[in-house]
């Protein structure tokens, strides 16, 4: 749940700024980045800013001592604007086309190594790259199929039998071969997927021999055991004298931030309802995996009637629902929710379906309120037409 500082904070917010809004506790970010340097203290952390890329977070995190993992164009030099230096950004896509690759040949990242067509571009056009080799390991791991990027169906990386020969490849075409990649998916929970994966590279280790580094990825659930995986971690590090670096994104934001809506009716067909002013073009999550987000309500709720309600949003879409069959007390119109969890893979994924400004969102540093994003302005939704 929440701090108590943070959700007092909330209350003068919901006074301040107008609804929907995020708002993230910074002090929460601070405490998982030490946890998982607790969990992890061999590893190099490279925040994956896919999950919130906010310019105001991604400084707060460089001063934490931090690199960044990013996947477009957009994200490398998002990353660079944030002060990160080109040696502390790792570049991870499928595609990277010439456009892209010759944006950053004055100053090219880390780049992770996809396909061999990926390789020979690369080499091409940042000759001397400094590049990691992104190994797709085959294994079926536990989580939803959008996010499961370590099967052997997925688009990503190469298949475990051609790492040795994109590995010569590699140096034959010039690039500076740091190491090895792997990526499961993301909001893995079980740590035997995590071990599975590890073992795939234990087995490369005779063809490979010895690299730099073992980018290991990302893809912690919340409530994944961190100290299962140190052990084996470090050992595989061990066994190729490399350095771990790790790509945490939503372990790191998603417990700290949280959606902010008003109620604005409630009304039933064959189903109870409360009308909010934020929907899936806020929060997408819901209605693209199926996510549940905890819901807390911002109002006194003694004394109330007690509900079960669909929580849906003013989009056309019967899909605009954020929760469905979730207790509580009785709102009256004009009283706040707040969907938790959501400081991942929200704002981030906001889009502007139906002409919908993106949404406002909010840091609170523990002595105040920063504005990250102002909301998008509707004179800015048909800009350039």
């Amino acid at each position: 749940m929440l701090d108590a500082l943070f959700r007092q904070a909330l209350q003068e917010a919901l006074g301040r700024y107008p609804t929907p809004f995020y708002a993230y506790d910074w002090g929460r970010v601070a405490a998982q980045v030490a946890r998982l340097r607790e969990a992890f203290p061999f590893a190099r952390l490279f925040y994956a800013l896919k999950a919130n890329p906010r310019l105001g977070l991604l400084r707060r995190l460089r001063a934490l001592g931090l690199g960044a993992e990013a996947v477009s164009l957009g994200e490398v030099l998002r990353a660079y604007r944030a002060g990160f230096p080109p040696e502390g950004v790792v570049w991870n896509s499928p595609v990277k086309t010439e456009a892209a690759l010759a944006a950053v040949r004055e100053r090219a990242p880390v780049v992770v190594l996809d396909s061999e067509g990926d390789l020979k571009r690369v080499a091409r056009h940042l000759p001397g790259a400094r590049v990691l080799l992104r190994v797709n390991p085959d294994l079926p791991v536990r989580t939803h199929g959008h996010l499961a990027t370590g099967r052997g169906e997925s688009q990503f990386g190469v298949l475990p039998e051609a790492v040795p020969r994109l590995v010569r490849l590699a140096r034959e075409e010039g690039l500076r071969f740091l190491g090895l990649h792997l990526h499961l998916g993301s909001a893995l929970e079980g740590v035997e997927d995590f071990l599975q994966g590890y073992r795939v590279l234990e087995a490369l280790y005779p063809q490979v021999g010895p690299v730099r580094v073992l980018d290991l990825g990302g893809g912690f659930g919340l409530r994944l055991d961190l100290k299962a995986l140190a052990g084996p971690m470090e050992a595989l590090a061990r066994l190729y004298g490399a350095e771990v670096w790790l790509e945490p994104g939503r372990y790191l934001v998603a417990e700290a931030g949280v959606l902010v809506v008003r109620v604005v009716g409630v009304k039933a067909t064959r189903r109870r309802y409360l009308l909010l002013d934020g929907g899936m073009t806020s929060l997408l999550r819901p209605a693209l995996y199926g996510a549940r987000h905890p819901v807390l309500p911002l109002y006194p709720q003694e004394g109330r009637e007690a509900g079960v309600f669909d929580l849906a949003g003013p989009a056309c879409e019967a899909g605009d629902v954020l929760a469905r069959d979730v207790p509580l007390p009785v709102p009256e119109e004009g009283e706040a929710l707040a969907f938790l969890e959501a400081g991942a893979y929200g704002a981030s994924m906001a889009f502007t379906y139906l002409d919908t400004p993106r949404p406002l969102e909010l840091l609170w540093t523990g002595e105040g309120w920063e504005v990250l994003r102002e909301r998008e302005p509707l004179e800015g939704l048909w800009e350039g037409e």
